[in-house]
C-alpha cells in the first residue's frame, strides 16, 4: 500500500545555543536552534528585539558593542552582521565549508575570528569591509570554542574534539598554531582563560566530564 504525504509537520526546539551580555547595557543576546536570536533586558525583563536570521540552527551570537552590531554564526555556514538598534543586516559573510560553532570578538582590534565544523578558524577585518585577513589550519577535527587570552589580546586559544588545544596569536600571517596543549582523552567542548594577572592559566572541559588546567607558559597541565 502506498500512502502519500499530504503534509509536514515540523517544531524545532527553540533550546539556547548561547548567551552573551553587553558590556554596559542591561542586554542579554540569546542565540535560538530554531534560528532565531532575542535581545532580552534582564532589568525590566522585556524582549529588547527579536530577529529570524535563518532556517537553520543559530550556535553562536555576539555583541559588537562598539559598533552597535551582533555578529551571528549558524549551521548553513554563515556569519551575518546586524545592527541591532535598527534591525537592519549589514553583511552576510560566506567562508566557512561547515558548521560554525563559536565567535569571539577582539576586544580592541576590528577582528572577528569564528570557528567551525570544517576544522578551521577564520579571522574577519570589519574596518576593511570584512575582509579575511587569516584562516588558521591546525586541527583534525571540529573546532567547539575560542577564547581570547584578556591578559594577552594577541594570544587566543582554541578547543577541538582531536582532544587537543591550541594556542594561536591575532597578528600573525601563520596559519598553524604556536603550540599544543595534550593531555585530554576526548573532545575538547569549552576553554577559557583566567582574569587573574599573577595565573596563567587556562581551563578546559572535554566530552568525558573532565575538566583540567593548564600554565600555557610553560605547558604543563597543573590539575585534572
Amino acid at each position: 500500500m502506498k500512502l502519500e504525504v499530504k503534509k509536514k509537520l515540523i517544531n524545532r526546539s527553540e533550546r539556547v545555543k548561547s548567551v552573551d551580555l553587553h558590556p554596559t547595557l542591561p542586554w542579554v543576546l540569546i542565540a535560538l536552534y530554531v534560528g532565531n536570536v532575542t535581545i532580552f533586558d534582564y532589568d525590566t525583563q522585556t524582549q529588547v528585539r527579536s530577529l529570524e536570521i535563518t532556517n537553520s540552527p543559530v550556535r553562536c551570537a555576539k555583541f559588537i558593542a562598539r559598533k552597535q552590531w551582533i555578529i551571528v554564526g549558524a549551521d548553513d555556514t554563515k556569519l551575518r552582521v546586524y545592527n541591532y538598534n535598527t534591525a537592519e543586516k549589514l553583511k552576510t559573510i560566506e567562508d566557512h565549508s561547515d558548521y560554525i560553532r563559536h565567535i569571539v570578538v577582539h576586544p580592541t582590534l576590528p577582528y572577528v575570528l569564528s570557528c567551525s565544523d570544517d576544522d578551521t578558524i577564520k579571522m574577519f577585518d570589519w574596518d576593511k569591509n570584512w575582509a579575511k585577513v587569516n584562516s588558521f589550519q591546525d586541527h583534525e577535527h571540529y573546532i567547539m570554542q575560542l577564547a581570547i587570552n584578556p591578559k594577552d589580546p594577541s594570544m587566543f586559544a582554541s578547543a577541538s574534539l582531536d582532544k587537543r588545544i591550541k594556542i594561536w596569536t591575532v597578528g600573525t600571517t601563520k596559519s598553524v598554531a604556536n603550540y599544543t596543549l595534550s593531555g585530554h582523552e576526548a573532545g575538547v567542548n569549552s576553554i577559557d582563560f583566567c582574569r587573574d594577572e599573577q595565573k596563567p592559566h587556562l581551563v578546559s572541559g572535554d566530552d568525558l566530564g573532565i575538566v583540567k588546567i593548564w600554565d600555557y607558559q610553560t605547558r604543563i597541565c597543573l590539575y585534572t
